[in-house]
């Protein structure tokens, strides 16, 4: 599974309609985390690298900007305030979008995630606090790695980083960087304790299923008031977009605006 993208595309990368199809529900906000993911825009798949070509003087963000509450201001700014929306979370944008639907409840009619990721204190300090990650950071920045850890990690910090790519246009600076977002995203794991909207949740099968991930969504469910649909999806995308799961989730999400 490639993420979100299996909704957008079919087998031969042709655009399909399941977002348009949602559209008919009514109003639909697609919530995307507010930092460039320099992973995902860096290189097409001609290895052609895009970042490079783009205006670079003008990509910045700070710390501050990756903040959930931050972020739900800066949409909030973006959106009609008198009308509801079906919003959809993507990726990463998940977390965000969580929070966002908690802060304005009276705004969402309901959330879609599209490919839930593993946020738990657990999961947040297996990938950022491993002597592997640390391992990572050294063969990159040296002996200044901890400066690069979350906790210790500066505006500075990342404008400094930002011109090490503009200069040198080592991907590794990228991969850094990409991944210290996430840090800083993931380290906010405890600002989603349960959700206060009705939300679907889709899941990768193969990534999202381990006995501990299932048990934490029947505890997140409960805290929630059972207010979340889960589906466990196998790596079938044309089955999915195009079969019974995808009309499935469809009817799902009219059942819960429809209610609302």
């Amino acid at each position: 599974m490639t993420g979100h993208q299996v909704w957008f595309h079919d087998k031969d990368n042709n655009k399909i309609d399941f977002v348009k199809k949602l559209k008919k529900l009514g109003d639909v906000i697609i919530l995307k985390p507010n930092y460039v993911n320099f992973m995902n825009y860096s290189k097409s798949n001609k290895g052609v690298n895009r970042f490079y070509k783009s205006k670079i003087k003008d990509i910045d963000f700070t710390i501050e900007d990756l903040h959930f509450e931050n972020y739900s201001k800066w949409i909030y700014t973006q959106i009609t305030p008198n009308k509801k929306y079906i919003a959809i979370g993507l990726d990463q944008g998940c977390h965000f979008a969580k929070y966002f639907c908690n802060a304005n409840p009276d705004n969402c009619l309901a959330l879609y995630i599209l490919i839930d990721r593993n946020f738990t204190k657990q999961s947040y300090e297996k990938t950022f606090h491993s002597e592997s990650t640390y391992e990572f950071n050294k063969t990159i920045v040296g002996d200044s790695y901890k400066d690069y850890i979350i906790e210790n990690l500066t505006n500075k910090t990342i404008s400094d980083l930002l011109e090490k790519i503009k200069k040198t246009k080592d991907d590794n600076f990228i991969q850094l960087l990409n991944g210290l977002c996430k840090g800083i995203i993931r380290s906010q794991y405890d600002k989603i304790k349960k959700m206060d909207v009705k939300t679907i949740v889709y899941s990768d099968s193969s990534t999202l299923t381990t006995p501990e991930k299932l048990q934490e969504n029947i505890e997140f469910n409960k805290r929630s008031n059972n207010k979340i649909i889960y589906y466990y999806i196998v790596d079938d995308s044309e089955y999915l977009i195009h079969g019974k799961y995808s009309d499935e989730i469809y009817n799902n999400i009219y059942g819960l605006v429809k209610n609302s």
